[in-house]
């Protein structure tokens, strides 16, 4: 008995990064059960008309936590999502917002394509290497600072006091340089701190950081 071929699944590709962009697009189009009918730069560039396919987004360099960003997605879209695997974002949230799998960047193709055929199906599914952050992050979240700092943003604060530079945060977190920036200039605000020396003082005055612990 011969074996009933795949039906074939439509995808839009959603990335900042041209690399990226060009290797999902030609790894999707060496495959007979996968087609890229859209690419976009950002979520919000795509059509109405992609609501009818996968939406396969790469989260590198975007802070989903600081916005719903799901809600910029085609409405009805099942979305499948690339990030790094020690900065996943909530489950519960993602998938709220339509996001039916959590995928690795770094995963194999073959992982890739089970995720956009099982997202197609409605189904859910969270990538081996990625369980154990997803895990983690769909905790109860702890108290909240007493200076409305986010859980990001005191992350990013241990690791500017820590001596560390905006590239080197940025590759930390999985962020770009630009929205590591944004951070550090909305924590300035929180804390009324004019410079790094007294983000630093404060940082350890706070107990977000050890004064022992920074980079030298």
């Amino acid at each position: 008995m011969l074996a009933t071929p795949l039906s074939v699944v439509d995808v839009a590709v959603v990335t900042s990064s041209p690399l990226m962009l060009g290797g999902l697009t030609h790894v999707f189009g060496g495959l007979n059960s996968v087609r890229v009918t859209h690419q976009a730069n950002t979520i919000t560039d795509l059509p109405p008309a992609a609501a009818a396919v996968v939406i396969v987004t790469d989260l590198y360099g975007v802070a989903v936590d600081e916005y719903d960003y799901w809600s910029l997605a085609p409405q009805g879209a099942p979305i499948v999502a690339l990030c790094v695997p020690d900065n996943p974002p909530n489950l519960l949230t993602a998938v709220r917002g339509g996001v039916h799998a959590l995928v690795g960047r770094d995963s194999e193709t073959v992982e890739l394509v089970l995720a956009v055929r099982i997202a197609r199906r409605g189904g859910l599914h969270v990538a081996p290497e990625l369980f154990g952050a997803v895990t983690n992050a769909a905790s109860p979240r702890a108290e909240p600072s007493p200076h409305n700092l986010s859980q990001r943003e005191i992350e990013a604060l241990r690791y500017l006091a820590g001596g560390f530079t905006h590239r080197q945060i940025s590759r930390r977190m999985g962020l770009t340089e630009t929205t590591v920036s944004t951070y550090v200039k909305r924590i300035r605000h929180k804390l009324h701190a004019g410079n790094k020396a007294e983000l630093t003082r404060l940082a350890i005055e706070l107990g977000y950081v050890d004064p022992l612990d920074r980079q030298h």
